[in-house]
């Protein structure tokens, strides 16, 4: 905690929206965002941490909101579950699987190992848009 604390004190800390932070990016920038998790399923029985949840349409802006960064030359990184619905969001990023742990169950003997999708806006990388 020490050690953060000494390291804060050149930074700047915001209490904003994922879009207002994102505005701030400037050339000098790597953005990573770590979103609430879409749901696995539609029946998943997890759905937020906070009653405010992070809703499917929000999801959609943040990949909308990142690949408007990749036009400026920003590169923005990506976490969150790989579903079907993930990967239409990030269709035009380079996408990276990962196998991870999950410590969130409502029984912790049943935790198994899902896969996380990476998705990387990376200037030069970013695909065109799908019709």
């Amino acid at each position: 905690m020490y050690h953060f604390a000494e390291k804060a004190q050149n930074a700047f800390f915001y209490c904003e929206s994922y879009a207002d932070s994102m505005a701030r990016a400037d050339d000098a920038s790597v953005v990573y965002c770590d979103p609430p998790y879409a749901p696995l399923s539609a029946t998943a029985n997890f759905t937020a941490y906070h009653t405010n949840s992070f809703t499917l349409e929000q999801q959609a802006h943040l990949a909308e909101i990142a690949e408007g960064l990749v036009e400026r030359h920003i590169p923005v990184l990506i976490s969150n579950h790989d579903t079907m619905l993930t990967r239409e969001w990030y269709q035009r990023a380079k996408l990276h699987v990962v196998k991870v742990r999950r410590s969130i169950s409502s029984n912790g003997g049943t935790r198994k190992k899902v896969d996380e999708l990476l998705a990387l806006y990376k200037p030069g990388v970013v695909s065109p848009a799908k019709k």
